[in-house]
């Protein structure tokens, strides 16, 4: 029987159409929350969703700070409130240090740090005026730790995702905020599919991974929305590592 831990919840996932946000967004259904998704890619959100009662789809590109705080107020005018934000929107650019472009590293930080800090604060100044006691659970990666070369923005962004996160937890503890991020290793994602699709790079890679397999989007789920639950009750400005021990190589 499937856990009900989200029963009158509402939830806003980011980046919410495909791979770990879809994965996100289906699993907090199941268990019985209203979910928001934002993303930029209508027509898979309506593929996917548009027949689910449960999902509401909004077009919201997570750089465009104004975009941002018309969508949150949205949800609060059409549920009240926001118990839980996923804020999982991301994106990476394949070039090495010495040609990444402006263009490039700034698209990946207006993504994957300013959007988180956008809807972060957002959702959060509607939590604390509202008195709830919710869940933020950014997505920061192993990518913090662990030096890659070839995706020059990647490992910067991801690493202050983890900063900003216990910066956030810090200051909105005393409202009964909790705050943390999952940093997963590479996984069953459409990220990875280049290396997957090349068999030498990939034998490669899966030679480093101690269970010499890819994480599967379940997995990454199960510990997002453990932080979320009453179970981490006593967690706050955590960044778990779900990489399968990449780091012990």
């Amino acid at each position: 029987m499937e856990m009900q831990r989200f029963v009158d919840k509402v939830a806003l996932v980011t980046g919410g159409a495909n791979g770990f946000g879809r994965g996100l967004t289906e699993q907090l259904v199941k268990e019985g929350a209203k979910v928001v998704v934002f993303d930029i890619e209508d027509d898979t959100m309506e593929e996917i969703f548009g027949d689910n009662d449960d999902v509401v789809c909004m077009h919201c590109d997570v750089r465009d700070y104004d975009r941002v705080q018309e969508c949150v107020k949205e949800i609060i005018d059409r549920f009240g409130r926001i118990d839980i934000l996923m804020n999982n929107a991301g994106t990476v650019c394949r070039q090495s240090f010495l040609e990444c472009t402006k263009e490039g590293w700034l698209e990946v930080i207006d993504t994957n740090l300013n959007g988180v800090f956008y809807v972060a604060q957002a959702v959060a100044r509607t939590i604390v005026e509202l008195g709830v006691q919710g869940h933020i659970l950014n997505v920061s990666s192993n990518s913090s730790r662990t030096t890659i070369s070839n995706v020059t923005p990647y490992p910067p962004s991801k690493s202050a995702v983890k900063m900003l996160t216990q910066t956030m937890a810090r200051e909105l503890a005393e409202y009964g905020i909790h705050v943390n991020a999952i940093a997963p290793g590479t996984s069953l994602t459409r990220i990875t599919l280049g290396t997957r699709n090349d068999p030498e790079r990939n034998a490669a890679f899966l030679a480093k991974m101690p269970f010499h397999r890819y994480g599967e989007i379940r997995e990454m789920v199960d510990v997002s929305l453990f932080f979320c639950s009453e179970a981490a009750s006593f967690i706050t400005g955590e960044t778990i590592y779900e990489d399968g021990g990449f780091n012990l190589q």
